[in-house]
């Protein structure tokens, strides 16, 4: 089994952090891929982007793939006001409205990338994780949810992040999960890693393994609306085996 997660950024694909989690005898071994490997240059393209980690997956033979970002708008019926059920639930810093809106108003570019990103990969085939198995499932993650869940001390954002404090959180997930991952993961690459344990939950159906906030992705006037975000729990990698 292998999973691919991808901390996503819409201003440089060298910004991506993309790790590959595969399942091996009796553990998980980590693999990062860096923009060149994935074959990405210029500026950055929802299409592009969607139509490379496609790619990926299936060069990799990758049947979940997550993405640090929202999969879909607001609905105008949630009771919620100015967000999704799931950014409520987790406080997320980013609130995403209906469409063309979101708060602050500096993280809308950025919702609108990752919504398109998730649309195009649903053009490539994938489906939105609505709590049924598929061949090949695109979930929505959120690293600072996934840090709390597993009772680790999160990252703090990367501008103020040290070597000792990305040091500490890969000896954290040493600790908890059977890890094989080298040391010196750039920011990015350890908040992807951080989430990756929960697409493996999933693709097991172990609901002990992966924590879940929101409510199922629905299509409305043509646009996805709400849906599930997803942290590991402790028991992510060992729960259902």
């Amino acid at each position: 089994m292998k999973v691919l997660s991808v901390d996503l950024a819409h201003t440089a694909y060298e910004k991506l952090g993309v790790v590959i989690l595969e399942e091996r005898r009796d553990s998980f071994s980590v693999q990062r891929l860096a923009a060149r490997d994935l074959e990405l240059t210029g500026l950055p393209s929802p299409q592009v982007l969607a139509t490379r980690l496609a790619k990926a997956c299936r060069d990799y033979s990758a049947s979940i793939l997550l993405l640090d970002g929202p999969q879909g708008w607001k609905h105008p019926g949630s009771d919620v006001e100015h967000s999704r059920v799931c950014e409520r639930v987790l406080n997320t810093p980013g609130k995403t409205g209906v469409p063309g809106c979101g708060k602050p108003a500096s993280y809308l570019p950025f919702i609108a990338f990752s919504i398109a990103v998730f649309e195009a990969l649903v053009t490539e085939g994938f489906a939105l994780w609505s709590g049924r198995a598929a061949p090949c499932l695109v979930l929505e993650s959120f690293p600072l949810a996934a840090w709390r869940q597993l009772g680790v001390v999160p990252l703090p954002a990367k501008s103020k992040a040290r070597t000792e404090h990305l040091e500490r959180v890969t000896a954290s997930l040493r600790r908890l999960f059977p890890l094989h991952v080298e040391d010196g993961l750039s920011h990015d690459e350890l908040q992807a890693l951080v989430v990756a344990p929960a697409g493996v939950a999933i693709a097991r159906g172990c609901c002990a393994g992966c924590a879940v906030a929101g409510v199922a992705p629905s299509l409305l006037e043509g646009t996805w609306r709400e849906g599930f975000i997803v942290s590991p729990t402790r028991e992510a990698l060992t729960s259902c085996a």
